[in-house]
């Protein structure tokens, strides 16, 4: 076909091959990514300090991150921030880190938002 790229550069999705995972640092409060072929880690949310802010980057704060989900889209990350008792999500793009879920307290109530609670 004219104007073709040659098969040695062309470039395939290929489902299953992953460039990175993200995972909770739990005393550092952070969530970190690996990057799968050189082992690189950098920091995509959370400020070092134990705590529970909302914010983009290293304005965010978690506090034990200690489960680490990925939308189906790729697109957030899902993260159960331990002893804040939240679900929180991050925006894998930008770092912003939301609360999706619970009040902080510990407990078991249902709810949507901030009327839910997690122990732990």
């Amino acid at each position: 076909r004219r104007g073709a790229v040659p098969p040695t550069t062309r470039r395939r999705h290929q489902p299953g091959r992953q460039r990175a995972v993200c995972v909770g640092d739990w005393g550092n409060h952070k969530i970190r990514r690996v990057e799968v072929a050189t082992g690189a880690v950098s920091t995509l949310a959370g400020s070092g300090t134990s705590g529970s802010a909302d914010g983009v980057g290293g304005m965010a704060q978690f506090y034990g991150t200690v489960g680490v989900t990925v939308s189906p889209d790729g697109s957030a990350l899902f993260v159960a921030d331990h002893l804040n008792h939240k679900i929180r999500r991050v925006e894998v793009a930008t770092g912003a880190v939301t609360t999706l879920a619970g009040s902080g307290e510990e407990g078991d109530a249902d709810g949507v938002g901030d009327p839910a609670e997690f122990c732990h």
